[in-house]
């Protein structure tokens, strides 16, 4: 028997804190960071400061609460003004996609995070279940012409901002009871 759709939904909520904390030891810079390929972000606040929401396993054409998870996005999104999205991998199940023009690329990602505070840049690395399909298709620069958000240009790189990340402000919220 299922757990709960009030449990799952806990239990994505705390993957995203998992992935939060994951990606702070993977922004870290290290001696390999020369030879990765960067992308600019430039910050757009006054004062300098970025936020960023992160997310990993998503890619489910809205099942599997994919669709009350993007909601809640999208309100935490708004209520952080998020600068932009870090996705941690396995973007679209069950095998990634075909090729830039698969369906399945709008039905899991354009058609699901719709919410304005989610209209913002996209970076995303490859998990295992995009490797068993094309990988290389969500890494050609054409999917972007597709949705503009998603950037994911090599297995590994860095998001430029201009500014070091010296201290993670991790927030935990509980929407569901």
């Amino acid at each position: 028997m299922a757990p709960p759709a009030h449990d799952r939904l806990r239990r994505l909520v705390l993957l995203l804190v998992v992935a939060t904390a994951a990606a702070a030891l993977l922004l870290a810079p290290t001696t390999a960071d020369a030879a990765l390929p960067r992308v600019q972000h430039t910050p757009t606040k006054a004062d300098g400061s970025l936020a960023i929401l992160v997310v990993g396993d998503w890619g489910r054409r809205g099942q599997f609460n994919q669709t009350l998870v993007a909601q809640q996005m999208g309100v935490v999104g708004q209520k952080l003004d998020i600068d932009f999205v870090i996705s941690t991998g396995d973007n679209i199940y069950d095998d990634g996609i075909a090729n830039t023009s698969d369906p399945l690329f709008k039905e899991s990602f354009s058609n699901i995070y719709t919410a304005n505070s989610l209209q913002k840049p996209w970076y995303l690395v490859l998990g295992n279940h995009d490797y068993t399909g094309n990988a290389l298709a969500q890494l050609d620069p054409a999917i972007r012409k597709v949705d503009s958000r998603y950037t994911a240009i090599a297995k590994s790189f860095i998001v430029n901002s201009g500014q070091q990340m010296i201290i993670w402000n991790l927030k935990v919220c509980k929407h569901f009871k």
